[in-house]
């Protein structure tokens, strides 16, 4: 199993995939938050795919309604010093995901 909570999808790797893999509106992404000590993974429908100047990104979190905004760089603009990043769909988490909307971790890995 990958230990790694963002599955390869850091800082440069995370921008260009998103460079190379234009997201589009209603597309499904995942919001990845990392803090309180868990992983924690939301399914969010992408509601902008570029907007403005610096062509943020804007996704509604399913489960909450709440619309985050991205850089680029997948981080979040608002919640910059937080462990909020934009994902695409990884295979390992959807098939974890079931019926569900939001699916967390503990620092283990067991769910919680």
């Amino acid at each position: 199993m990958n230990r790694d909570p963002l599955f390869g999808f850091q800082g440069s790797e995370l921008k260009s995939y998103l460079e190379r893999n234009k997201l589009t509106e209603n597309q499904m992404v995942l919001v990845y938050n990392g803090s309180g000590m868990t992983h924690e993974y939301n399914l969010a429908q992408v509601v902008i795919a570029e907007e403005g100047k610096q062509k943020r990104i804007v996704a509604r979190v399913l489960n909450s309604d709440e619309e985050v905004t991205f850089f680029r760089t997948g981080k979040s603009v608002l919640k910059k010093t937080t462990h909020y990043k934009l994902l695409p769909m990884v295979p390992w988490l959807m098939a974890r995901f079931g019926g569900q909307e939001q699916i967390r971790f503990n620092w283990k890995w067991g769910y919680a």
